[in-house]
């Protein structure tokens, strides 16, 4: 198995993990077994065509994460240093093909040595996996984000509930707006003349809508509105649009460092 040890080999960039696993849905430490085919009928191979050992899953979906001791059929870079049988890496890569076996593409790769820390630290956990921390770091800066972005963060209690019949165009995918009553505690960021602000929210559980918070009676927290448009305006200044506009309170103050 070759894989050169941390002294004899160049130190992975700071921030080259983060962008990887941003970039993929599923990573893995694997040892190739075979180069230049496949057992799959559904994948072309090529000289570019490994199966590889899965020997660590380094984060993946749900329906991945004990993907490991099973073969997996890469799509190599063509631009990426070959592969012998016996070579092992961390494999960053997306989905090419479902069903009794899994073929992915390749979209970045590794030395296996420079994520041997995360496996270790993910040994302490049953239930973590290893790049466990390094996906809640992308969460955490994808949500300062977003809070920069929005037009009035506040925490605040939900008093009151209303449908709204006939607010906005009608069709197959249509969100069924509400409005809620936010009862505010404080403001963050943004302008809120009032106590009581008037949030829309899209109640309908249609996949276009349903990750977008829907606020329940008595509910408290931290919440990222985004100003109304048009016709909307009139109904209230503010919606719920994105499924991160509602976080716990005590999200607030790690919001604060990156806003």
């Amino acid at each position: 198995m070759t894989d050169p040890t941390p002294a004899a080999a160049p130190a992975v960039p700071p921030g080259e993990i983060t962008d990887l696993v941003r970039r993929t849905p599923l990573s893995f430490v694997g040892t190739v077994t075979r180069t230049g085919g496949t057992p799959l009928s559904t994948v072309e191979a090529d000289e570019h065509t490994a199966v590889v050992r899965v020997d660590h899953v380094l984060h993946a979906p749900d329906a991945f994460r004990r993907l490991a001791g099973s073969r997996v059929t890469v799509q190599l870079k063509a631009d990426a240093p070959r592969l012998e049988v016996g070579d092992s890496a961390a494999f960053f890569t997306e989905g090419l093909h479902y069903g009794a076996d899994l073929a992915v593409t390749e979209v970045g790769r590794l030395p296996a040595h420079a994520v041997r820390p995360h496996i270790a630290l993910a040994a302490t956990s049953a239930d973590e996996l290893p790049f466990s921390a390094v996906l809640r770091e992308i969460h955490r800066q994808d949500l300062a984000v977003h809070a920069r972005e929005a037009d009035a963060v506040l925490l605040g209690t939900v008093t009151g509930l209303e449908r709204l019949d006939g607010a906005g165009p009608r069709s197959e995918h249509d969100p069924h707006w509400w409005r809620a009553g936010l009862d505010v505690e404080h403001v963050e960021r943004g302008t809120v003349p009032d106590r009581t602000v008037r949030v829309l929210y899209p109640n309908s559980r249609d996949r276009h809508w349903n990750h977008v918070p829907k606020p329940a009676a008595g509910q408290s927290g931290l919440w990222l509105l985004h100003a109304t448009e048009g016709d909307q305006r009139e109904l209230a200044p503010y919606a719920l649009r994105d499924a991160d506009d509602y976080q716990p309170a005590h999200r607030l103050a790690a919001l604060r460092e990156g806003m």
